[in-house]
């Protein structure tokens, strides 16, 4: 008689100490889950950052800069290079960036939204002003 009263009682011992097992299995997948997803999106908007600064460099050095017949002047921006978004299209298609945005923070107006902005600090041709060449995207 005393051994059918005692088989429930190692089944209840054994399905109450699975039940914290399987809820610290969850919740240890789930917190797992959780890191990989905001790691890709860290690694996302450092990509993205970093691509900004390559353009930026770009467009400083090349792009838009000042040119004669003897060579560029880095640094020293070429106003009609940049007076229409021709080249932020055109570089932007090139590193697939639809909504980039080039431009000097006197001439034209920075976007003011959720896009990741840095600048560069530039002369102007013809009166060599200090301005801030802006790359967002």
């Amino acid at each position: 008689m005393s051994k059918g009263r005692y088989k429930g009682l190692v089944s209840y011992d054994g399905m109450f100490s699975l039940i914290p097992i399987l809820l610290l299995t969850v919740f240890l997948l789930n917190s797992m889950q959780y890191m990989l997803y905001n790691s890709i999106e860290k690694v996302k908007e450092q990509e993205k950052f970093n691509m900004l600064v390559v353009i930026a460099d770009y467009v400083v050095k090349n792009a838009g800069a000042y040119t004669e017949s003897d060579g560029i002047y880095p640094n020293l921006m070429d106003q009609s290079k940049l007076s229409s978004n021709i080249l932020g299209q055109q570089l932007g298609g090139e590193y697939k960036m639809t909504d980039l945005f080039i431009g000097l923070e006197s001439e034209s107006s920075i976007p003011n939204d959720e896009r990741t902005c840095i600048y560069r600090i530039v002369a102007k041709h013809p009166n060599r002003e200090v301005d801030k060449l802006f790359v967002c995207g």
